[in-house]
């Protein structure tokens, strides 16, 4: 755990030395490490489903939620956090493989639609199910309810006040 730690001196310097003990090292360091190993292992679960990512996941998975399956590529980007060129490529690697279909958007001319297809249908629920049980073996497996319950309102704080999206937390309970 040392070298988790001493990660955050290396990100903020003598601030570290001065004003964290070790387990505010401990808590941020230990946060970004798990989120970038959990990351890369949903990835590599999800590689052997026809090379999806989770980043691939995530546009399917939204488009499979959304009303006749289709979002604007615009959308999709603010949605996910990601600029529009990152998501532009995303959904050219989908769309290549037939996995989604761009559309003109017909009340913008300038807006593009994105639709899942019945093959993209198919895959999302397959690649869906490899990621539920990941999550469960490899997250929840490892936590008591009243853990889950401390993480969920941790999360849920700290979410709110960095973007007012806590209650996006809230409303998966």
């Amino acid at each position: 755990m040392a070298a988790v730690t001493a990660r955050a001196g290396y990100m903020m310097g003598e601030n570290v030395d001065r004003a964290w003990s070790t387990e505010h090292a401990r808590a941020w360091e230990g946060f970004l490490e798990l989120s970038r190993q959990l990351r890369r292992e949903a990835d590599g679960v999800l590689e052997p489903v026809e090379g999806l990512t989770v980043s691939m996941l995530g546009v399917m998975g939204r488009l499979a939620r959304a009303d006749d399956l289709t979002l604007r590529q615009t959308d999709i980007a603010g949605a996910m956090g990601l600029s529009f060129s990152r998501v532009s490529r995303l959904i050219d690697t989908l769309e290549a493989r037939v996995l989604v279909e761009r559309r003109p958007c017909p009340s913008d001319g300038r807006a593009v639609n994105v639709t899942l297809t019945t093959a993209g249908q198919a895959l999302t629920r397959k690649a869906q199910d490899a990621v539920f049980a990941f999550v469960g073996e490899r997250f929840f497996a490892s936590l008591a309810a009243p853990e889950i319950a401390t993480l969920a309102d941790v999360f849920t704080r700290l979410i709110g006040r960095l973007d007012g999206a806590g209650a996006v937390l809230e409303d998966c309970g």
